[in-house]
């Protein structure tokens, strides 16, 4: 038999307080795998999102806006990827479509007029530049666009993604 556990506790000092069995651990504890939380893992997130909506909801095919996306990626997800999926799960029940946008998650993202005002940020703040080359990789990864087509709708020239897809790699 085998069995698998998982913890956000360190069973060591548990065990030094005598709040955990020292026997029960030393059963449990023998192939260890320590999986860092999503907040370390944020380029992961497109990925994440797109399986976890197709376990959600597979009689549809559901996808974010990519203003989500960004709001998202400055989150700090103190419940991993349980929280992401609860996040996800609860936009789908509200949206009519297959797309969630921003109204879908109004604990995270915050529209004013129309543009994005002000996100719940708990992580380090992100440049503008790596908020712009992140987009600019989700685009790529998840639009389904050529380059050139993909420069128009980001409204730059085809040199301008180039140059910015450079930095990328």
């Amino acid at each position: 038999m085998r069995v698998i556990a998982a913890t956000n506790k360190n069973l060591q000092e548990q065990m030094a307080k005598g709040l955990f069995r020292e026997d029960l651990y030393y059963r449990l504890n023998v192939v260890r795998v320590t999986l860092p939380p999503l907040r370390e893992r944020i380029e992961d997130l497109p990925l994440l999102i797109e399986t976890l909506l197709k376990r959600i909801s597979p009689e549809r095919t559901l996808s974010i806006h990519p203003t989500v996306l960004l709001c998202l990626s400055q989150y700090d997800f103190p419940g991993n990827i349980r929280e992401l999926r609860n996040l996800l799960e609860r936009a789908s029940l509200l949206a009519d479509g297959d797309v969630l946008f921003p109204e879908h998650f109004p604990q995270l993202c915050k529209i004013q007029n129309g543009k994005l005002r002000s996100v719940r940020n708990t992580r380090e703040i992100m440049t503008l530049e790596e908020m712009e080359l992140s987009y600019i990789e989700w685009q790529v990864q998840n639009s389904g666009l050529g380059r050139e087509e993909l420069a128009e709708k980001l409204g730059v020239s085809r040199r301008t993604l180039f140059r910015k897809l450079r930095k990328l790699q």
